[in-house]
């Protein structure tokens, strides 16, 4: 007859209770932490499943990361675009006050009558004062408030980043360094002195034409991007632009420039309104007037004062369109980053769906059912129980009880 001996139901017995304990030391750790295991290894014939679906999660979180940050960026930039363009607008209006009816000079007209003829001309050459009216001192005083404000707008920053600098985001895009004032100055002065040499003296089509342009080659006078104050890459024309990754494949460009033609022109105009030798409109005698008199100030030029106006309000019309042109191309620069902010968000939107399906499969793979654990631990501990009780009662045999 052959038998099973003592030590051997013992050492099975302890081994049967070495597994059931390790099956519950198992399933107690799942069920406080959700997953089926502590390390990638013990997910077995599912773990490449889990290490594709968590690296392409990762890789979608990154370029959603991407998408928030220069989201975050095109707002401030549209921000400080309705600010701009806000304060153009406010600008534009002060210039619509300033009529043309009247000449906005304060002081007595001066007259001009030729002694060496019989005749009394009596024309108007000039004023006494070269004060501007209360128009004419608003509307300056609005475009200087204004100026040093949009300049600010202009280099707004996201952290140490400058939004409007292009791909050079770390360098100012502008900087009022006077370089502008003073070449306002000059121009103005060329304009309106006419005792000036003809290659000195500017006319009022090449001050216009100066007023416009942005490269020598357009005019010799031209208000260059140096000299409006922006930055070296900028006047270069060779900034690169802002780019986003969205994707393992694609990048979506979202660039506004500070010194793009609609901000340009209103710095440009501001700068000459706000100029203190802009004014007075017609020439400053001192009385009384006698003929060939020097002029105490220079107007616009001209002979009469009609001629003054003219051409001054000439110049001055012509940069008031520009001004409002610049109001409605300011609409197509936000328009154009509100386009891109549109193709982002739905490039994210179908990244955060992704992203959902990612988790689910890593859910499915790498969790547990808590209630199946729960359930297998409850009879799993019913088993130990009844394990431990027998051993009990075997240990509990001897050789007397047995007989």
């Amino acid at each position: 007859m052959t038998g099973i001996s003592t030590l051997g139901q013992a050492m099975g017995r302890i081994k049967l209770l070495n597994n059931q304990n390790t099956l519950l030391n198992s399933l107690t750790t799942q069920l406080a932490s959700g997953k089926k295991t502590q390390s990638f290894e013990g997910l077995k014939g599912d773990l490449l499943i889990s290490k594709r679906a968590r690296a392409d999660f990762k890789s979608l979180e990154v370029y959603t990361n991407n998408i928030t940050i220069a989201d975050r960026r095109i707002k401030q930039m549209l921000l400080s675009i309705d600010e701009f363009k806000a304060q153009a607008e406010n600008f534009a209006n002060s210039l619509v006050q300033l009529s043309e009816e009247s000449t906005h000079q304060q002081g007595e007209p001066i007259f001009y009558d030729d002694p060496l003829t019989p005749e009394v001309e009596n024309i108007p050459v000039g004023y006494t004062s070269a004060k501007p009216d209360i128009d004419f001192k608003s509307m300056q005083d609005l475009a200087t408030n204004i100026f040093n404000f949009m300049g600010d707008l202009l280099n707004a920053k996201d952290g140490d980043r400058y939004l409007f600098s292009g791909a050079d985001s770390l360098t100012k895009p502008y900087s009022n360094n006077g370089t502008l004032d003073a070449a306002v100055s000059t121009l103005i002065a060329n304009w309106k002195d006419e005792t000036l040499p003809p290659g000195t003296q500017i006319s009022t089509t090449q001050l216009i034409s100066a007023i416009k342009s942005t490269s020598t080659s357009q005019s010799p006078n031209a208000i260059t991007d140096t000299i409006v104050g922006y930055s070296a890459s900028l006047s270069a024309g060779n900034v690169g632009n802002i780019h986003v990754r969205v994707d393992e494949k694609s990048e979506i460009k979202y660039t506004a420039l500070a010194n793009e033609q609609p901000f340009r022109d209103i710095m440009v105009v501001a700068s000459f309104i706000k100029n203190q030798s802009f004014g007075p409109i017609a020439d400053v005698y001192a009385e009384p007037y006698t003929a060939g008199d020097p002029t105490l100030a220079n107007g616009a030029p001209g002979a009469t004062t009609d001629e003054m106006k003219e051409n001054f309000f000439s110049v001055f019309k012509e940069m008031a369109a520009m001004v409002n042109a610049a109001i409605d191309d300011m609409d197509s620069v936000s328009y154009r980053l509100e386009n891109t902010r549109a193709q982002m968000d739905k490039i994210k939107t179908a990244h955060i769906n992704d992203k959902s399906v990612l988790v689910n499969t890593i859910d499915d793979v790498e969790n547990v059912n808590m209630n199946d654990v729960a359930v297998r631990i409850n009879s799993l501990q019913v088993q130990l129980e009844a394990s431990y009780r027998v051993t009990a009662s075997l240990q509990q045999y001897s050789l007397v009880n047995f007989i």
